[in-house]
């Protein structure tokens, strides 16, 4: 079994998790202090991982975007578990660009149930952005970090969208 590796960033809502694989794919990404913690907030199995000794491409893309550009994180390689469908929702949320938002039923017209559910199951927040999704009403709906995380990370776009 592969050991993952994990590096912790400090951002301005808090401490970000970044677990990847050996060939830089991000598999886990999210705010908590330890992988542990992360593996136990997403409620999947531990995987096995070890402190990155350097500074990897996910994580120098993740400070340029929380710097301000925010197209740094969109060539970073994910790799998540799912169907067929998941990964279809996936795609479509690293399509969305920075600072624009859209409907479950923008997501996946014929699906938004399904887009619902890709979101609550996503590893790799921020890098496959479910922040960018609302509800048909216009409430924000749900977010495995907080709203307050998912709004800053909304003004943030949407801050930074404006400054180029």
């Amino acid at each position: 079994m592969e050991t993952l590796g994990s590096e912790v960033l400090d951002t301005p809502v808090g401490p970000l998790v970044v677990v990847s694989h050996e060939d830089g794919a991000v598999a886990v990404c999210g705010f908590a202090r330890t992988a542990e913690e992360l593996f136990d907030s997403l409620d999947i199995p531990h995987e096995p991982t070890s402190p990155r000794g350097e500074p990897t491409a996910a994580a120098a893309a993740l400070r340029a975007y929380f710097d301000g550009d925010l197209t740094a994180i969109d060539a970073i390689e994910v790799r998540q578990p799912g169907t067929a469908l998941m990964q279809q929702a996936w795609q479509r949320l690293r399509d969305q660009p920075a600072g624009v938002t859209m409907t479950y039923s923008e997501m996946l017209p014929k699906a938004p149930r399904a887009a619902g559910r890709a979101c609550a199951v996503n590893r790799v927040g921020i890098l496959v952005p479910c922040h960018r999704v609302h509800r048909t009403d216009g409430n924000l709906g749900g977010y495995t970090w907080g709203l307050d995380i998912k709004r800053w990370l909304r003004h943030h776009e949407n801050q930074a969208d404006s400054l180029f």
